[in-house]
This record gives C-alpha cells, sequence and structure tokens, in this order.
C-alpha cells in the first residue's frame, strides 16, 4: 500500500527556471540550501544515464526518516539511481553515522529536465523515466522488504548511544539483568492532528498502563523507559510507579538522543507517529502500539512479527 500526502511538487513549473540538478534540489526543500555550508566535493560523480529516484523534504526526524529510506529502498527496487536533497541528508547526518545515499551535491552540475519526472511510482514504467516522491510518503511494504538492512542503515552516532547507555544504567537503579521497554508517549501537537485527520481522541493513560501489564506477565525486571514530549503529563500519570523511569523531566532532550534512548531498549510501546515507529523499528524485539484504522503506524505493525496492536 503506497501513502501519499499532497501537496505534491508543482510539475508545471518553467522549464527555464530549472537548468541543473542543483536548481531542481532548491525547489523541492524547504528554504534555500547555502551551499557555503557544505563540503565541497573533489570531483562530480558522472552525469545519470538513465533515471533517479528522490523525494520532497517534509516534517521532523521520522518523517525524514521514512523519506530517506523510500529513495534507498525504490532504488533497490527500481535499479533508479538514489539521491536524497541535502535539506534532508544534513539533518540526518547529525544522527546517523554513516548514510549511502548521494545527495545532488555529486550530480548537481547535471542538466536537468522535468519532463522525464513521473510523480509516483505506480506511475513509473521505463529506467529513462526518474521519480520524484511527495512528502510524507510512507511506502512501508517496500522498505521493510529489507528491514535490517535499513536498520543498519540508520546506524545511530556513537556519542547518542554512549549517552542512552548512561541513561538505563540510571534508569535500572543499579539493577542487574534489567529488561528496557522504551514507552514513547506522543501529545502536543499531535491531539489536534489525530482529531482533525482521524476523528478519534489521543491513548488515554489506560493504554500505556495496559501495555505495561502485557509485557509484566512476560518478563522480570523490567524498567519502564518513557519518552515524551510531555515528560510532566508522563510523571503525573506514571511517575509513583517503582519501575518507571521518565527521560527529560526537568531538561529535555534532544530528538537524536531519544532516538537512541528508544532504539537502545529490548521491548516497545508507542501510540502514532513516524517517530515512535522508527524508534521500535530500529529497538527490535517486541512492540505494543495504539490502534487506529488506517494509520500508518498499523500497516507497519501488519508487516512485522511481534508487533501486536491495542487500544
Amino acid at each position: 500500500m503506497h501513502i501519499f500526502f499532497f501537496p505534491l511538487y508543482d510539475f508545471h513549473t518553467k522549464q527555464t527556471f530549472l537548468k541543473t540538478y542543483n536548481d531542481f534540489e532548491q525547489e523541492i526543500c524547504i528554504g534555500n540550501i547555502k551551499h557555503k555550508n557544505r563540503k565541497a566535493l573533489r570531483r562530480y560523480r558522472r552525469c545519470p544515464q538513465y533515471g533517479i529516484v528522490t523525494i520532497e523534504q517534509g516534517g521532523r526526524l521520522g518523517n525524514q526518516m521514512w523519506e530517506y529510506a523510500n529513495v534507498w529502498a525504490i532504488a533497490r527496487r527500481t535499479g533508479l539511481e538514489p539521491y536524497i536533497p541535502a535539506c534532508i541528508r544534513l539533518k540526518l547526518d547529525l544522527v546517523f553515522e554513516s548514510l549511502t545515499v548521494p545527495t545532488f551535491d555529486e550530480i548537481g552540475h547535471c542538466p536537468f529536465s522535468i519532463n522525464k519526472f513521473v510523480k509516483s511510482l505506480d506511475a513509473w514504467n521505463y529506467t529513462n523515466q526518474s521519480i520524484l516522491l511527495p512528502k510524507y510518503s510512507i511506502f512501508s511494504e517496500i522498505v521493510l522488504t529489507w528491514v535490517q538492512d535499513i536498520i543498519q542503515e540508520f546506524t545511530i552516532k556513537e556519542r547518542y548511544l554512549q549517552k542512552s547507555e548512561q541513561i538505563l544504567l540510571q534508569a535500572s537503579k543499579g539493577i542487574s539483568n534489567c529488561t528496557f521497554v522504551g514507552v514513547h508517549i506522543r501529545r502536543t501537537d499531535y491531539i489536534r492532528y489525530l482529531l482533525r485527520k482521524y476523528k478519534v481522541q489521543p491513548a488515554d493513560a489506560e493504554f500505556y498502563m495496559n501495555s505495561m501489564k502485557y509485557y509484566e506477565r512476560k518478563y522480570k525486571n523490567l524498567v519502564f523507559v518513557i519518552v515524551s514530549d510531555d515528560p510532566l503529563w508522563c510523571q503525573k500519570k506514571f511517575g509513583h510507579m517503582h519501575n518507571v523511569f521518565v527521560v527529560g523531566k526537568k531538561v529535555p532532550n534532544s530528538a537524536a538522543l531519544d532516538l537512541a534512548i528508544l532504539a537502545s531498549c529490548n521491548h516497545t510501546i508507542f501510540d502514532y507517529g513516524t517517530y515512535g515507529t522508527w524508534s521500535a523499528i530500529l529497538a527490535g524485539g517486541e512492540t505494543i502500539y495504539f490502534n487506529i484504522t488506517n494509520h500508518a503506524s498499523v500497516r507497519v505493525g501488519q508487516l512485522l512479527p511481534n508487533w501486536h496492536a491495542m487500544s
């Protein structure tokens, strides 16, 4: 199933304004890219002989991980050359060790024609065609065909992993052989989005409590490590529990560090959103997620083993 969110890139832009792939990259990024701040390449790559696959920029870390993964996976599926806009790659490079999909820096000098691009994978039918995917796309079926490879692709930088280990040690209170369950609780802006998009109320405390009880029946020495955009709400609801540790109660962590904490856990509970989805994918183990009909996280849960929907 292919999930698209619109609006798409304007394919009616006059050809005279798009001369090279550098020009094209500026059009599919939010805001201008400051090339002077980017590492200069010693030599350019050859211009693409056939088609390429790329994507528009949209959203924050979780969305941009999907955008990168879509390009990476569809290139594998089609044989097209993958290129990621620098506005996406520069942000992901701050979090991950060694991403392999190049940016347009390497072919920025090459001539570009919008007429060779189609708007979706379904519309693509020959190797000389290129694909421009819309922002917020989620090709879960294709990406998760190579789930272990994409986990390897998203290797988190060592400094974040080391810091996450320190936080998990603190959460364990010195108890050895703990089983860590990362709990991602998304609130703030996403509550309004759920009401507008899906006409559903957000997950309440009962969902998280029931999910915790599921793990408590299966594992010993459990520690639930809660990461949230509303840690005060989490502390109020769960802070009294002896095996719960709420991260960032005083000073919020960066999105990169929170992702490293969740990915370092053995199992996952999350409610919704691309960030929570990726934290569960990277962690592996079992996952419990909030059941919302037609939500992207539900589709991912249907594709991966040991993922369980709960409402």
